[in-house]
């Protein structure tokens, strides 16, 4: 008699099975909604599974949809390269303060032919940039519960993180039940001294010439474990895959919406016992990432040249994941929902984003700064642009080739993330200049694309020959079967190649 699997293992089990198509065609009926219904989630074909088609004509570069990330993080390395908002990825201060930030952080050996104090003050806000007024950003705003790690662009952007999933990864000291903070604080003043907790943070790290946002440990945090625990995840993230920060906000922001359905008792068929209706919540609130396409990160990974021992190399995956996984628990873990702490569900949330490959990208404001002060097409009379370069130049200097460093990260669309590959595609993933500021996909059409036509795009360079290509795709483990790859395939000496 074959022994009954275990509550988590079983719920695992059927959390990696793909939502039916009639949860599917809900869901993303949902989805699509939201963006303005200009396209459709349906059956592509058996081979390919699910696509996006258009539900209207197109023409050459008109906007198909433009879709926020379900969950997204900046890049670990990327932080010291610019100060964006932890919601929506805008750049956020002022120009003074992105240059500040970034020429603060450094940590490379070469020096900076820039006056610290100077470069203090722009951080401050004390000093002003000439005609930084041109490019005006989004104040900054602290977290709501008080840490340093994360920073938004407005009110509405802190909120939203926070109910999306922030509240559960917080260590701030406002996120827990506190003893030490005075009941009669106003709000106010919880978000000033916020506030200066995170400029000090920054200063102080500024001044050891560290890139990272992650503050020192305190020793008096009100829960310290829970928040002592929450670092510790964050430090084996930065060290190992930022992934993992990524699928924590998977599993934490799955955790508040079950919790809302059970709480408001709106899970749909959620009858019987609490353990049925619980389960039945993480269903519902899985959804989301059961449409998504994913495997276990370890065995979908390309594997890099140099390694000689793949299954060595694949263990070794499945171990740090493990590691990760063991530390989120430690401050996350809920045993209503057992199975969303299984391994192999951990696992195929970070697979999820290592098969869909959606970077996330924002253009930095600096670069349009420095065209206006240096470019030779700017509308500053050359006077003007002498004066201004008086100051600017040493700034640009310090910058070097990098000064326009973008925001850049990874993240998950629901909705571009359906978009099926094809080497002669009839869309493709840009920011408009100046429009798309923020960290939401933005998929244009690449030529007119007729009702009822599937929109593709490419995942790799379509330019490429047939079997680089060919051998590009193999990592997301599909052949291409496009026009223009059955066309080459069939020309001689192509299938060979």
């Amino acid at each position: 008699m074959m022994q009954a699997l275990p509550e988590d293992a079983r719920q695992a089990q059927q959390l990696l099975q793909p939502l039916s198509s009639d949860l599917a065609a809900s869901y993303f009926h949902e989805v699509v909604g939201n963006l303005g219904e200009t396209v459709e989630v349906r059956l592509a074909s058996l081979e390919k599974g699910r696509g996006v088609f258009a539900t209207k004509d197109f023409a050459e570069e008109d906007l198909i949809f433009k879709e926020p990330p379900l969950v997204g993080a900046q890049h670990t390395s990327n932080r010291a390269n610019a100060l964006v908002c932890s919601h929506c990825f805008s750049f956020i201060g002022s120009i003074g303060i992105q240059i500040a930030h970034r020429l603060l952080s450094r940590r490379d050996a070469e020096p900076v032919d820039v006056n610290p104090d100077y470069l203090r003050s722009l951080w401050s806000g004390v000093a002003e940039l000439p005609y930084s007024n041109r490019f005006p950003l989004r104040t900054l705003v602290t977290c709501l519960g008080g840490c340093t790690d994360s920073i938004y662009c407005s009110e509405e952007c802190a909120a939203a993180n926070w109910a999306a999933h922030h509240q559960l990864l917080c260590c701030g000291r406002r996120a827990q039940p506190s003893s030490v903070m005075p009941p009669a604080e106003t709000e106010q003043q919880q978000r000033r001294s916020s506030f200066e907790a995170f400029r000090e943070s920054r200063e102080r790290l500024q001044t050891q010439g560290l890139h990272s946002l992650t503050p020192p440990i305190r020793r008096e945090p009100p829960n310290f474990d829970k928040a002592d625990a929450i670092r510790l995840f964050r430090e084996h993230a930065d060290e190992t895959n930022d992934a993992f920060h990524i699928a924590a906000q998977v599993v934490a922001g799955t955790l508040l919406r079950a919790d809302e359905l059970l709480i408001n008792n709106s899970t749909p068929g959620s009858t019987g016992s609490s353990r049925e209706r619980s389960w039945a919540a993480l269903q519902h609130a899985w959804r989301p990432y059961a449409a998504a396409w994913k495997a276990p990160w370890w065995e979908c990974v390309a594997i890099p040249e140099d390694v000689t021992d793949a299954h060595a190399f694949r263990s070794d995956l499945r171990e740090l994941a493990s590691d990760s996984l063991e530390l989120l628990k430690a401050f996350l873990y809920d045993e209503r929902f057992p199975g969303l702490f299984h391994l192999d569900v951990y696992g195929s949330i970070v697979g999820m984003f290592e098969l869909n490959n959606l970077d996330l990208f924002v253009a930095s404001p600096v670069e349009d700064y420095f065209e206006l002060c240096h470019g030779e097409d700017s509308s500053l009379s050359a006077e003007e642009q002498h004066l201004t370069q008086l100051t600017t130049r040493p700034l640009l200097d310090a910058l070097g080739k990098a000064y326009d460093a973008a925001c850049e990260g990874s993240a998950f669309y629901a909705l571009q993330s359906c978009c099926n590959h094809s080497c002669a595609p009839s869309a493709y993933a840009f920011k408009r200049a100046h429009i798309d500021t923020d960290g939401s996909a933005v998929v244009l059409a690449k030529r007119s694309i007729a009702c009822g036509e599937e929109v593709c795009l490419s995942y790799i360079d379509e330019d490429a020959p047939f079997h680089e290509r060919r051998a590009a795709l193999a990592d997301y483990g599909f052949v291409c079967a496009c026009e223009k790859c059955a066309a080459e395939a069939a020309a001689p000496g192509k299938a060979a190649a």
